[in-house]
């Protein structure tokens, strides 16, 4: 019986020692399925519709950084350097977004374009 526990609980302890490594971050399931939905969209309404989500998801991204860097320039009282080092913190998650944003800005573009020329032609 004790072997018996002892080997369970082995299992057990292995198991949720391994369910971790093959779990995928919030983030990166939504950028595997932008890519999917990037690289499937063959017609030139699947474009303009990817285009146009890939452009609001921009525009979402650029106002929470703007909301990030107008809370970054409030100060709330207290210590200087855990206001310092918020401030730092509330920028480079700001900084972060922009360039996600432009990344995405970037890539709707590409797609408007190549949806244009689908229709054009």
């Amino acid at each position: 019986m004790k072997v018996t526990k002892t080997i369970a609980i082995g299992f057990l302890g292995l198991g949720l020692a391994t369910a971790n490594l093959h779990a995928l971050d919030t983030n990166e399931r939504f950028e595997l399925l932008e890519n999917a939905m990037v690289e499937q969209a063959s017609s030139p309404a699947q474009k303009s519709a990817v285009s146009e989500y890939l452009a609001s998801v921009a525009k979402e991204k650029m106002e929470l950084a703007q909301a990030l860097r107008e809370r970054a320039a409030v100060s709330h009282g207290g210590k200087v350097i855990s206001q310092n080092n918020e401030k730092k913190e509330l920028l480079r998650r700001a900084a972060a977004l922009e360039a996600e944003a432009s990344k995405y800005k970037k890539v709707s573009m590409g797609l408007g374009v190549e949806a244009k020329q689908v229709a054009s032609n």
